[in-house]
Parts: structure tokens; C-alpha cells; sequence
């Protein structure tokens, strides 16, 4: 074997995929023996502190291959879990539809006051004179010919 071990080559160390290669230079170098010694030791440690974990909680702790069996049944086997995501999405859900219903209530109250608006206006356009001058047109009486006669004898 050329060199020291690859992190691909301690991996598969780690997981028993060892060649007799391998295992021959892991016994002459101290470096790459040092180095799986040093992963080994990290991993027995995690490994521990899962089992003080679970025992500080009341759980006994799994064996290695449990975890692989849980990972293969899925999401249907964690549905706890899935609840609160669910009902996440559905407020999310939620929320445009409201706003909507909400704008299109203020857009017919907006309509409602534009078309009072455009009445008003309507109704002040359509009188034959201001409001402020009508007292002058009772004063005044209009013949059908065009020609005006006036309250006042001469």
C-alpha cells in the first residue's frame, strides 16, 4: 500500500470493509493508526453519551440496527411528528386566502363610496343652475319662446 489511508479508506474501516492490505498497514503506521484509533474513540464516546441520554430520560437504549429499521418504515411511523408541519401548512394556506377575501371586501366598499361620489356629482351637474342661485330663478320666469319676463311691472 502506497501512502497513508484516504478518508474513503477509513470509512469503509470504520464500517468492517477492511482489506488484509489494510489491516497490514494499519499495524505498521502509527499515523493512520493513531487516525482510526482517534474516529473509534470519538464514536464510542457519542455512542455512550446516547446511552446517558436515554437513560436520564427513561429510555433504554437502542440498539445500533433499530435506528436502520426506523430510517426503512418512513414518515408513516413518526405521525406525532408530522402534526404540528401539517398544521403549519395549513395556516399558511390559510393566510392568502383571507387577505384576499379581505382586499375584495375593501375594494367593494372602495366601489360602493366611488359610485355614492359619481351620484353626487351627477346630481350637481344636473341642475339647471347652482344651488346658491336659485333664489334668483324664482325672481325670473322663462317663456317657452327664449325671451324672459321679469317678477317686477314696468
Amino acid at each position: 500500500m502506497n501512502g497513508h489511508f484516504s478518508s474513503q479508506q477509513i470509512s469503509r474501516w470504520m464500517i468492517g470493509e477492511r482489506t488484509a492490505q489494510e489491516q497490514e498497514h494499519a499495524r505498521q503506521c502509527p499515523d493512520c493508526t493513531a487516525q482510526v484509533a482517534s474516529l473509534e474513540s470519538a464514536i464510542a464516546l457519542f455512542r455512550d453519551s446516547v446511552g446517558v441520554s436515554g437513560e436520564m430520560y427513561g429510555r433504554p437504549e437502542l440498539p445500533l440496527h433499530t435506528g436502520v429499521q426506523r430510517a426503512r418504515r418512513g414518515i408513516a411511523a413518526r405521525p406525532s411528528r408530522w402534526a404540528p408541519v401539517a398544521a403549519a401548512l395549513l395556516l399558511l394556506a390559510a393566510i392568502p386566502i383571507y387577505t384576499n377575501s379581505r382586499d375584495r371586501r375593501r375594494q367593494a366598499e372602495l366601489a360602493r363610496a366611488d359610485a355614492a361620489l359619481l351620484e353626487q356629482v351627477d346630481a350637481g351637474i344636473s341642475r339647471a343652475v347652482p344651488a346658491p342661485m336659485e333664489p334668483l330663478v324664482k325672481l325670473v320666469s322663462w317663456n317657452t319662446n327664449g325671451t324672459t319676463k321679469t317678477g317686477a311691472t314696468r
